[in-house]
């Protein structure tokens, strides 16, 4: 019977890869698809690539598109949320609150301060979503991609009764790098060089598997191995990241945290600076590490870029073309797949409450760790323990992603301002009471729980 998907915040770059996957083959032929966008003048253009894809590759999908929510949940099977609250603007603000007292996130998206306020702006939304979920369509899965996913995966678990699966594409930025260190692609060698923006746009051949779990945005490869040959290949990883040649732009940190905590980390430098405390503005200038580029993120789409997109696909060989492209985070509807399927396969990194996932971590912190799917629900693998300096720093960032999933969620300011207490990058109680404060007042404009 074909399924209907729904896509919250469908403005987002995800919803690209999303319609390459989707319009590519037989897999979801005859199926509904329904965009949720408030900008009525984005959502044209979506709805207008959406269709020319349908019409020129045969994929005979309805297609749908509005502004409410609740009337595209109607008879929804599977939820994406996209979505996020006002990017530009907040991200840039994050950064700059972090500055204003010598704190100087990377990423500045999901841990540290910026987690926080990230976090007020999105659980919010992502509970009232749910709440629409369990009353209008109760049987569908809602599947996660929006950051702080962590947070919001927690928020989720504990504030809500719905069917989810909390999903994070930083796993296949660092297989790609893997190929790349351990030279088992066919890309161009120059492509090491890529930036953090180029590199969200290069796929992985699928050459090397590998076991992760931590949290997310610090996870690290407990398993690494050849698809081909099941050669272990963690001791070819040591020798190759001794020949800094094969290292890609990107992963300098990362390796070196490799040679210091004996396993390698996920995803790449940006986001894991944000979670390891032992990084201070020597080692980024060391590590040629800069803050993400929010202003070029291709992720910030408005109504332009969306025209633009619309426009490149105006023939069946453009609309080929198009859906011919992989891209990092085409796996999101692999999910839906394998949720389809009788058979159960496992899937390679999801996030869930622990109990007992990572053996030696609390069972209530959100983990990042392999599933196995199938039409019968969703499993995490246990994966064993960590090493015990590993475990440590994954086990205080769940503590503090509980704080501040638990502050969003019910406007409790004591559990934002433990949450900055425990935080080794704030390091002061004067601090984090003013941090909470100029958080607060930046985040009265939105719809939060304070």
């Amino acid at each position: 019977m074909p399924k209907k998907f729904v896509i919250i915040g469908s403005g987002s770059q995800f919803t690209e890869f999303f319609f390459q996957e989707f319009f590519k083959g037989d897999a979801f032929r005859g199926c509904t698809l329904s965009l949720v966008d408030r900008k009525p003048d984005r959502l044209e253009h979506e709805l207008a690539l959406a269709r020319m894809l349908n019409e020129s590759v045969g994929s005979e999908v309805t297609i749908e598109g509005g502004g409410d929510r609740e009337q595209a949940l109607e008879g929804a099977d599977f939820v994406y949320c996209f979505a996020a609250v006002n990017s530009a603007e907040c991200w840039k603000k994050e950064f700059e609150l972090a500055n204003k007292y010598d704190i100087h996130p990377l990423e500045a998206y999901t841990a540290g301060t910026a987690g926080l306020g990230m976090a007020i702006r999105h659980v919010p939304l992502m509970l009232d979503l749910c709440s629409d979920v369990e009353r209008i369509c109760p049987d569908a899965w809602l599947i996660m991609e929006n950051n702080p996913l962590a947070k919001l995966t927690a928020a989720v678990e504990k504030h809500a009764n719905v069917k989810y699966i909390a999903y994070c594409n930083g796993h296949e930025l660092l297989e790609m790098a893997l190929e790349q260190i351990l030279d088992l692609t066919d890309r161009d060698p120059a492509l090491r060089k890529a930036d953090p923006l180029e590199r969200e746009f290069l796929v992985p051949a699928g050459n090397v598997q590998m076991t992760l779990g931590g949290v997310n945005h610090c996870t690290w490869i407990l398993d690494l191995h050849g698809t081909a040959t099941g050669e272990d290949l963690y001791p070819r990883l040591r020798e190759c990241v001794e020949n800094p040649a094969l290292v890609p732009e990107g992963y300098q940190y990362s390796v070196e945290i490799f040679k210091r905590f004996g396993l390698f980390p996920s995803p790449a430098d940006n986001h894991l600076a944000d979670y390891l405390w032992c990084t201070d503005r020597s080692v980024c200038e060391w590590m040629r590490m800069e803050p993400y580029p929010v202003d070029n993120w291709f992720g910030n789409r408005d109504a332009r870029a969306w025209e633009e997109l619309r426009a490149s696909v105006v023939d069946s060989e453009s609309a080929a073309q198009f859906v011919s492209r992989r891209r990092t985070g085409w796996r999101h509807l692999q999910i839906a797949r394998q949720l389809l399927s009788a058979k159960p396969s496992c899937f390679p990194a999801l996030n869930f409450p622990n109990r007992g996932a990572i053996e030696n971590l609390p069972p209530e912190i959100i983990v990042e760790v392999p599933a196995v799917l199938s039409a019968q629900g969703v499993r995490p693998v246990q994966v064993g323990p960590l090493p015990e300096a590993i475990a440590a720093t994954c086990s205080l960032h769940g503590t503090i992603t509980n704080l501040v999933a638990d502050a969003a969620a019910t406007g409790c300011k004591e559990k934002a301002l433990h949450a900055l207490l425990l935080d080794p990058f704030v390091g002061s109680m004067t601090v984090a009471e003013k941090l909470l404060e100029d958080t607060l007042d930046y985040n009265s404009e939105y719809e939060t729980r304070f």
